[in-house]
């Protein structure tokens, strides 16, 4: 189901500005009431509502040249807690976070890395993990907020991890979920990127236009997780192929298959000091559990979490046993 809290602390914000939602934001709510004025079965239209619940909620503001989408839940005294979106998704993926932290007493902050989501695409196509990190602490500064604890998810998690090593005096502590560290590799490197190009760009994508959203489901079914998800949440990922830039895509691939940036990852690892924890599935293909388990023997104060029965798609797969994660460690968290 999709989360239909309110944002009861919305009058107590401050208004930061206007800003123009994004043509993408724009052409999908139009869509969506369209869907709804019309015949729909019971499933169909709660899901629409509750999508259409998540669109109203929706923000914007300009991070760094880039018009960014953003979602601000909860008490705004409440402690914040940042959540970060992995490649090729959106922030619709933590759906299912929002009314338990929210309710547990956490401001929860969501958003849409540039290029992704309805969030827009970067001219310049600034899509190293050191510009989404830069986003992320422009965001910080706009919101004005306070030490905060951050999650992310697979890419986002190189996000994350670039900005607590950067910034260390505005992360209280981390949670990654799906991630690991990788090391180089000469062939891995020359042949990836073409891989994941070809994949999402020139196949999926496509498929997706022509709303055949069942055969995406199809290919991360058989390679990417061990449990089914929803229809509901089926949609939500082929939207997020319909949204991201393309070269959003080809710029991360390319950028994580260098030496240099992957060897980079260790020393980052070494020098956060705050309460760090990773959350593996033990049948992720993509973020290999025993990877994660050698990244987080570097943290300083880190601990490792693997899930059973679990591939790399954990916030569809397992969405309780991730709320019931982050409340437990975010608890112990000093």
């Amino acid at each position: 189901m999709i989360s239909s809290v309110s944002n009861t602390a919305e009058a107590e914000r401050p208004t930061l500005g206007a800003q123009a939602t994004s043509e993408k934001y724009q052409t999908y709510r139009a869509e969506v009431e369209a869907q709804l004025a019309g015949q729909l079965s019971a499933a169909e239209r709660k899901r629409l509502t509750d999508e259409q619940g998540l669109l109203e909620q929706a923000r914007f503001v300009k991070l760094n040249g880039v018009v960014h989408h953003y979602m601000d839940y909860g008490p705004r005294d409440g402690e914040p807690l940042v959540l970060v979106h992995g490649w090729d998704c959106s922030s619709y993926w933590w759906h299912y976070i929002i009314d338990p932290m929210v309710a547990a007493g956490y401001r929860v902050i969501l958003y849409d890395l540039r290029g992704h989501g309805f969030s827009n695409s970067d001219p310049d196509q600034g899509y190293r993990i050191a510009d989404f990190s830069d986003d992320l602490r422009e965001l910080g500064n706009v919101l004005q907020l306070s030490a905060h604890h951050v999650a992310a998810f697979s890419l986002g998690a190189f996000v994350a991890l670039h900005y607590a090593a950067h910034n260390p005096e505005r992360v209280r502590s981390l949670v990654f979920f799906n991630f690991s560290l990788l090391t180089y590799n000469r062939v891995a490197a020359a042949m990836t990127p073409a891989t994941l190009d070809f994949v999402f760009n020139k196949m999926l994508r496509p498929i997706e236009k022509r709303g055949l959203w069942w055969i995406p489901y199809v290919y991360a079914r058989l390679v990417l997780s061990k449990n089914p998800a929803t229809v509901s949440d089926i949609k939500l990922a082929t939207l997020s192929l319909r949204c991201c830039d393309p070269q959003a895509i080809r710029v991360s691939a390319e950028e994580l298959a260098r030496r240099d940036v992957l060897d980079d990852l260790p020393e980052q690892m070494r020098r956060v000091q705050q309460p760090t924890l990773l959350v593996a599935g033990a049948g992720d293909p993509i973020m290999r559990p025993q990877d994660g388990r050698k990244l987080m023997q570097l943290a300083p104060h880190g601990q490792y979490l693997e899930v059973p029965r679990c591939g790399h798609l954990i916030l569809f797969e397992l969405p309780d046993q991730v709320v019931q994660i982050l409340r437990l460690f975010l608890r112990g968290v000093r």
